[in-house]
């Protein structure tokens, strides 16, 4: 069996957040440009980002987490089924991996 060295991620609404404002910066500006390029004018290119930026944030955030919660093209992990109620202790996490090891889940 190959071995496989992938992590399960689980996507927080903190980091659609941050993701969703790195994305619009980048956007807001390149629109601002644009804007500005065909009027020479500073002051609409600036007005069109903030309506743009603010509108835009909105709706990638909400359309994220429309996606997160599609099953389509996700596989699920085959543990993600178990509750957990809480964060792992380093130590519990040594026991788990070591039990994996010994019945050949992982290298």
């Amino acid at each position: 069996m190959p071995k496989s060295n992938r992590r399960i991620d689980v996507i927080d609404h903190t980091r659609s957040v941050f993701k969703s404002i790195s994305w619009r910066v980048v956007a807001t500006l390149t629109t601002m440009l644009i804007v500005y390029f065909f009027t020479k004018e500073i002051f609409l290119s600036i007005g069109v980002g903030v309506v743009e930026v603010v509108a835009k944030i909105l709706l990638y955030y909400i359309h994220e987490r429309m996606w997160n919660k599609i099953k389509w093209g996700k596989k699920d992990h085959p543990l993600s089924d178990i509750p957990v109620n809480r964060k792992l202790d380093p130590k519990d996490r040594e026991i788990i991996v070591k039990k994996l090891k010994d019945l050949g889940y992982i290298d």
